[in-house]
């Protein structure tokens, strides 16, 4: 496409944008004690990063696939790509879930790009920190996995990239899941797989699965963020039963239209988990998928309206595109292809729920997962690949020109605060408000305690919901159902050859060989592994939905802010809710719901190494019964100990959030107070600084 080629024109505004940047940061480097020059330096980076990506004779549509993990997005590219094909492994965690591209290509092989020494280096030295934030945490658990797969990372990291071929899709999907899958044996260390398809389909279009966004790894967040910078389409997940939250909306409406994505689709994603919540209100199935949505869509409606109505900088044509998300389920998708004898353990769970009140049919399971009016969605998305990308090539010099101006408006708008904060108050008034606000938290601390003992009481109580859900699923997979097989017979028989009309056969005789079938019943030992599986991703949903029941960090950030704007508003004027909601956010970054992980291959081999295939005599079929449910039995417990283990290391952090949260606020408050009090030193020097870093900032043109 002419697009792709980079005209005089082009590399001319290009390299003046540049010039212009590189001049901006060189009149501000004086003031480098007073700013952070950083994010001036990265927008040079960023913008030859998306304009060198671009003006490439092989430039592809770029379609990131982004949520949290959890949200199903590897069912729900399975489905969309690949027919509902298990290629992408589904159990995935923040620890382990690396960026995966999905290209054509003749050949099936996959690309797979390693931490280099430098991340690994960075990596090390985070596992042995005494600190327990979500990215030293994550480093701890990647070392300790590669321990337990007996693994030395030096051996990867000076490959840093290794290329896997295979013949077919099915041998491309097995492998796949050595090194994304969350068992997978190199998966952690892995940073991003490319991973190419014999797929026409899939042609002229680059499909990313981005979970690095909520990576604890931070090269891994590097690699998305790079992807971010030349994403053109986003599919953004959001689970129904906990529909967005205020950094999706932001991601949305306003990070991904800054970065130059020309569109984005909202997907209310395991529709059949909300459908299942409302359906016991609703007369019938019909009513409950009415209600739930409308429910979701009122929803996502009023966020966004909110959004727009506090936020200066918001694209409204995004906006208007995702105010109407797209409801759907893989795996209701998945269940409308089969037949009900024909579904796991975990879809005959989901069609019990979804039967409770009436039949369903397949055409209520298509209704439901709707993955035809995705298709459709996608389908018209490549189909205007070239006008997409055209309309992106002229947006990158006003796009690059508008986050200067934004950086700069808010490098002047940090020095016209700090003026006005040294000439209108005193260093004494300052010391004096220091005082107050010290008084003031120290006595709302009997307040905030109310809250966090209330959010450990109800961690107990979801736990022990937790724990006898957990014990009720022991009781079904502990059944595996008898199959019933054909054993086929064969017999040599001698039968006379003699015919009355050929006298030279008198007497003689023939072999003939006969066969018959003989039904039999039996047990097919990975049954019982199939049943390991799903009990333990039943168990651990069941975790994850008791730490969703228990913490909902929007209402808590409510509650804590609310305590503290009714200490702190009899300071009158000098109080900023606006400053202390920053505070309240920041000092609660470090409560995540636990992400379970519970390795099944110890269990598997209970079974795999005592039985193999059919199970037919009684007495194999008693003890295999027997070892199984010892085998659920440890698995139950295991589950149940480590659901504990995490209620334990979860409350501590409540607990320790609960004794210092007034200190650490008290701290970013102080700290905040204290730089405008040091300016106090030299009030008349640092006024005088200021005032000519926003004199400098007058001067400098965007265009």
């Amino acid at each position: 496409m002419d697009i792709f080629k980079k005209t005089r024109e082009n590399e001319i505004e290009f390299q003046q944008f540049i010039d212009k940047v590189d001049n901006v940061y060189s009149v501000l480097k004086d003031f480098e004690q007073e700013i952070d020059l950083y994010d001036i330096a990265s927008i040079k980076k960023n913008f030859k990063l998306k304009t060198d990506d671009f003006f490439r004779e092989d430039r592809k549509l770029n379609i990131g696939i982004i949520g949290r993990v959890k949200v199903g997005k590897s069912s729900f590219l399975n489905t969309l790509l690949f027919n509902g094909k298990k290629v992408l492994p589904t159990a995935v965690t923040p620890k382990t879930a690396a960026l995966t591209k999905i290209e054509y290509d003749y050949e099936n092989r996959i690309e797979v790009e390693y931490f280099n020494m430098d991340e690994w280096k960075m990596i090390v030295a985070k596992s042995k920190s005494d600190l327990d934030t979500n990215d030293y945490q994550g480093a701890k658990e990647i070392v300790a996995m590669l321990r337990e797969r007996n693994l030395a990372p030096e051996e990867f990291i000076l490959r840093e990239k290794e290329t896997v071929y295979f013949d077919t899709h099915e041998e491309l999907m097995e492998g796949l899941n050595e090194y994304v899958g969350e068992d997978g044996k190199f998966t952690p260390i892995v940073k991003s797989v490319s991973i190419f398809v014999d797929n026409e389909e899939l042609e002229g279009i680059s499909v990313v699965d981005t979970p690095g966004l909520y990576d604890p790894i931070i090269s891994r967040v590097d690699k998305t963020k790079q992807f971010m910078e030349v994403c053109d389409v986003v599919f953004f997940l959001s689970k129904s039963t906990s529909f967005l939250d205020k950094n999706d909306i932001d991601l949305m409406a306003s990070q991904l239209p800054k970065k130059g994505v020309k569109k984005v689709v909202l997907v209310c994603s395991r529709f059949d988990d909300g459908l299942r919540d409302t359906l016991w209100n609703c007369e019938n199935l019909k009513d409950a998928i009415a209600d739930t949505k409308q429910k979701l869509i009122t929803y996502a409606d009023q966020a966004f309206t909110n959004y727009r109505n506090t936020n200066r900088f918001v694209n409204n044509e995004i906006i208007e595109q995702i105010k109407k998300p797209v409801f759907v389920s893989a795996m209701a998708e998945a269940m409308s292809n089969k037949k009900v004898d024909e579904f796991d353990k975990k879809e005959k769970k989901v069609y019990a729920d979804l039967t409770a009140k009436n039949r369903v049919s397949s055409k209520d399971l298509r209704i439901i997962g709707n993955m035809e009016e995705v298709r459709g969605i996608f389908d018209e998305v490549v189909a205007k690949k070239e006008e997409l990308l055209e309309e992106k090539a002229k947006t990158f010099i006003p796009m690059a020109k508008e986050e200067l101006s934004d950086k700069l408006s808010r490098i002047d708008s940090l020095a016209k605060k700090r003026i006005t904060q040294l000439t209108a108050y005193d260093r004494e008034k300052l010391v004096e408000q220091k005082k107050q606000i010290t008084t003031q938290i120290n006595k709302m601390n009997a307040n905030l305690e109310i809250v966090f003992n209330e959010l450990i009481e109800k961690v107990e109580k979801h736990k022990l919901e937790a724990i006898s859900e957990i014990r009720a699923y022991n009781r079904e997979y502990l059944q595996v159902s008898e199959k019933e097989g054909i054993t086929t017979h064969y017999e040599i028989r001698k039968e006379s050859a003699t015919k009355w009309y050929l006298p030279w056969t008198w007497g003689t005789s023939t072999r003939v060989i006969y066969s018959y079938d003989e039904k039999y019943q039996y047990i097919d030992a990975y049954d019982a592994v199939e049943n390991i599986r799903n009990f333990v991703e039943d168990g651990k949903e069941c975790i994850e939905l008791a730490f969703n029941k228990s913490l909902d960090i929007a209402v808590l950030k409510n509650r804590l802010l609310s305590i503290i704007v009714e200490n702190l508003d009899a300071l009158g004027d000098n109080f900023d809710s606006s400053y202390y909601r920053l505070l309240v956010e920041k000092t609660l970054q470090g409560i995540r719901i636990p992400t379970i992980e519970f390795p099944t291959t110890t269990f598997e081999e209970i079974i795999t190494s005592e039985f193999t295939g059919e199970i037919k005599s009684n007495s194999m079929k008693s003890n295999f019964k027997k070892v199984l449910s010892d085998t659920i039995y440890d698995v139950r417990e295991g589950i149940c100990k480590k659901l504990e283990r995490e209620v334990m290391r979860f409350e501590d952090v409540i607990q320790d959030l609960k004794v210092n949260f007034a200190e650490k606020l008290l701290e970013d408050i102080n700290k905040e107070l204290n730089l405008v009090i040091g300016n106090f030193e030299n009030k008349e020097a640092q006024i005088e600084r200021y005032s000519l870093l926003v004199a400098t900032l007058s001067r400098i043109s965007i265009e």
